[in-house]
């Protein structure tokens, strides 16, 4: 983990859940759809823990993105085509829609044709 002040704070968030951070606790709700429900569970689960896909699905339906956006950027520079279930780039591409002006996003997409 690199020694800045965003690597501690990563660090200090991954064995943490987004209910942890935020202090908001979602029930389940009684008839969620698959993806309702998936953004539930996945607010009680440790970011540290959280697989491409789980970061996708969440960046996706912007919830917690902000907070995952570190998890999402180390993840995306060690592997920009990092894929989730649906195809190589998944997660890269919505990072994309979730953070139109990130320059850093931006150029990654440019150079790997997303």
């Amino acid at each position: 983990m690199p020694n800045t002040e965003k690597g501690h704070q990563m660090a200090s968030r991954a064995d943490k859940t987004l209910e942890e951070i935020d202090g908001q606790v979602w029930p389940m709700p009684c008839c969620a759809s698959y993806l309702e429900a998936t953004c539930a569970t996945l607010r009680k689960k440790p970011i540290g823990d959280f697989t491409v896909e789980d970061l996708r699905i969440m960046v996706a339906q912007d919830v917690g993105a902000d907070v995952l956006k570190p998890f999402v950027l180390k993840m995306l520079r060690d592997n920009p085509m990092a894929e989730g279930d649906y195809y190589p780039g998944d997660l890269l591409e919505a990072a994309v829609k979730r953070w139109p002006d990130d320059d850093f996003l931006s150029d990654l997409a440019a150079r790997n044709g997303k």
